[in-house]
């Protein structure tokens, strides 16, 4: 077993402070959230390689270990993207590790998931929960870089459910959509920042594209710098179609993809949003 690498202490001592009422990371949200959501799974625990390290390690987890770095099996899963099963040596947990993804479906990591086992369980079964689970996640994963940012990304804003609501749904109707963010200036504040979206990040401040966006009302348009991804960032309408923001729709690409049926796509997508949005104050309600 090796060794603890320096950003593990940063790791642990993001648990430490999370205790204390500070951010965590989005990766131990996305955790104990899906725990929460899955009673009878034991363990789950993420094995990823951070920025600015070499070497692969537990992010997030339910059993505590941040920072432990990972095994072969866990690399062998991660190197050749296959999913590892086994039952456990006492023979009541069966372990399913298999490649954690991002919203494009990149193998960023390898993702643990521990069931509770006994002889003549069905172990494809165990293993197709897994892989949901695994996939429910990635609808949620930007990037590696996303999984270490804060959570809360900003600790004095409060979360706007009916607004999350939205995104969840739309996200579920179009399943070719990877990332869907609203930018929204919230009623009795000064800053437009993201109001809710499928990858964390609730509070950060809105930048120079995306006030551009609101205060002229013009469309960007934008390859991401790998060109895998393209993002549409239009206004965000209500149902009187009075502009109340920026709405950002990101789609996998490819050079051969048409520009314009994107934009046309992301579009319809905004006008379906629009007729669910009575004001700004009631998608901005607080939890």
């Amino acid at each position: 077993m090796k060794g603890f690498v320096p950003w593990a202490f940063c790791a642990l001592f993001s648990i430490s402070a999370a205790a204390q009422g500070q951010p965590s990371t989005y990766a131990q949200h996305l955790v104990d959230q899906t725990v929460a959501k899955h009673s009878d799974v034991l363990v789950l625990a993420m094995h990823v390689t951070p920025p600015k390290s070499r070497e692969n390690v537990i992010i997030a987890s339910n059993i505590g270990r941040i920072g432990k770095a990972a095994d072969e099996d866990d690399l062998a899963v991660i190197r050749t993207g296959k999913a590892k099963l086994e039952v456990n040596q006492a023979g009541d947990r069966f372990e399913v590790e298999l490649p954690l993804l991002d919203v494009r479906g990149d193998r960023i990591g390898a993702l643990g998931v521990v069931f509770p086992y006994k002889s003549g369980d069905n172990k494809q079964a165990r293993a197709k929960q897994a892989a949901e689970i695994r996939d429910e996640l990635r609808r949620r994963i930007s990037h590696v870089e996303n999984l270490v940012e804060p959570y809360p990304y900003d600790p004095s804003v409060p979360t706007y459910p009916a607004a999350q609501r939205l995104v969840d749904d739309t996200m579920n109707k179009y399943r070719d959509v990877i990332l869907l963010v609203m930018h929204v200036t919230p009623p009795g504040s000064a800053n437009n920042i993201i109001l809710a979206s499928n990858i964390g990040r609730i509070g950060k401040k809105a930048d120079e594209d995306d006030l551009r966006v609101i205060d002229k009302g013009e469309t960007n348009l934008e390859v991401s710098t790998d060109g895998k991804r393209f993002e549409v960032e239009l206004p965000l309408l209500d149902k009187a179609q009075t502009g109340i923001g920026a709405l950002g729709v990101v789609f996998a690409y490819k050079k051969s993809d048409d520009k314009q049926a994107l934009k046309r796509r992301a579009e319809k997508i905004r006008d379906d949003m629009a007729a669910q949005i009575a004001s700004v104050a009631k998608i901005a309600e607080r939890n």
